[in-house]
């Protein structure tokens, strides 16, 4: 039997694989007659992004079609293997580096001052409160940067690289793969930016803002 966490996991394949080829997407709703084959990778697939919790499944799904073109099709299957993990960590990198003046990733930042702003919410704190919270041993940021919960562009906008220089660079390597050689290339990047800069830093402002009110408020 599948579960209604699994069905969205298919769903979300299915998503990508009609949109891979242009064609109109329906969502599955009945599983009665999946194969075995299918109802295995599936279950499979369901317990490695259990594992990896922080994957996107659009994101996942996505990835291979990005770096070896729409051209290509990929199966179930192909999902539960160590290439499509190595496609998912080099679409998200890629991602990272994008042109920071483009829609998507001006889109991407702003779904990532959403999520700082939710998490200050649930949490009740206050955005300085939250460029001081640590998770363990390291920086919720850091945290939300290694889950792409929140990427390099939005994290340099919190003006905290003091703190993350202290932090021992093969530790920050670990945590984040390529982490100095992103990071020095986002930074000089966001520097030359025209757009997403100032929208940013206008985001941040707002929620602080907001946050501060909410407290004050209690």
């Amino acid at each position: 039997m599948i579960s209604e966490k699994e069905k969205i996991i298919y769903n979300s394949f299915l998503y990508t694989q009609r949109a891979s080829q242009n064609k109109p997407f329906r969502p599955r709703q009945n599983f009665d007659k999946i194969t075995g084959t299918e109802e295995a990778s599936i279950k499979k697939l369901f317990l490695l992004l259990s594992k990896y919790n922080h994957i996107n499944y659009n994101d996942y799904f996505i990835a291979p079609y990005k770096i070896y073109g729409k051209d290509n099709y990929f199966d179930l299957a192909f999902y539960n293997t160590t290439r499509a993990l190595k496609c998912y960590t080099m679409y998200m990198k890629d991602k990272e580096l994008s042109d920071p003046d483009n829609a998507e990733t001006i889109k991407t930042a702003k779904e990532c001052i959403k999520f700082i702003h939710k998490y200050c919410t649930q949490n009740n704190i206050t955005l300085s409160q939250y460029k001081n919270t640590i998770e363990g041993t390291i920086p919720v940021s850091l945290q939300h940067l290694r889950e792409h919960k929140i990427n390099f562009y939005t994290l340099h906008s919190l003006n905290i690289e003091t703190k993350l220089k202290q932090i021992d660079n093969q530790l920050l390597d670990f945590i984040v793969k390529d982490y100095y050689q992103i990071s020095n290339t986002t930074r000089t990047k966001l520097a030359a930016s025209r757009i997403l800069k100032e929208k940013i830093k206008n985001g941040l402002k707002i929620i602080e803002d907001d946050l501060i009110n909410r407290i004050e408020s209690l």
